[in-house]
């Protein structure tokens, strides 16, 4: 009787290790580790999100720049002097049509993707009024990453008063981001358009 109880009791135990795996729901150990997992992930996303936030708006900006520079160069294709160029001028002549509706209706002002004034002037680089200077104001760190970009596109480029590259002037990655970060959460680009 003692072995057939003991024989039973063993075809218990191998039943028991041959059951089907649980499925569906996890261990303590296994859910903790999902949600360290979790947490981790979390983390990487809030402290990663300002950074690849500013990489997206600094791609826009200079796309958009780029695009006004080609706009300004387009609308002014058959002038030497651009002391007559104004902001409505140049928006007429279709300049700024990659703003959208951020130009105004009546083409007399334009705001940029950071809900900031643009605004042109006439300039000089090496004869009286060769040149447009666009100011355009964006974040410090997005100017910091959009600098060296748009110092292939335009003639002269500056931040908030400091010649950064131009005729006269070698780009400095160093000095692009002191002139970025010296006045602040914003900097005002000053980007010429030139001939010459």
């Amino acid at each position: 009787m003692r072995q057939d109880n003991t024989k039973a009791f063993r075809l218990r135990l191998i039943r028991i290790g041959r059951r089907r795996k649980q499925s569906g729901e996890l261990s303590l150990i296994e859910a903790g580790a999902y949600m360290a997992g979790a947490a981790l992930l979390a983390i990487a996303v809030i402290k990663g999100g300002a950074y690849v936030y500013n990489l997206i708006k600094t791609q826009q900006f200079t796309s958009e720049a780029q695009m006004f520079h080609t706009g300004m160069l387009n609308a002014t294709q058959n002038d030497a002097d651009f002391s007559a160029e104004t902001l409505t001028t140049l928006a007429t002549n279709r300049a700024f049509d990659a703003a959208g509706s951020r130009l105004a209706a009546d083409k007399s002002s334009l705001k940029g993707i950071f809900n900031q004034p643009v605004t042109i002037a006439v300039g000089t680089l090496s004869t009286a009024n060769d040149s447009l200077i666009m100011s355009y104001q964006v974040p410090a760190a997005v100017c910091a990453l959009s600098v060296a970009a748009l110092a292939n596109t335009y003639s002269q480029i500056g931040a908030n008063g400091t010649t950064l590259a131009g005729p006269t002037t070698t780009f400095s990655s160093t000095a692009a981001g002191t002139a970025c970060a010296s006045a602040g959460a914003y900097a005002t680009l000053s980007l010429y358009t030139s001939r010459t």
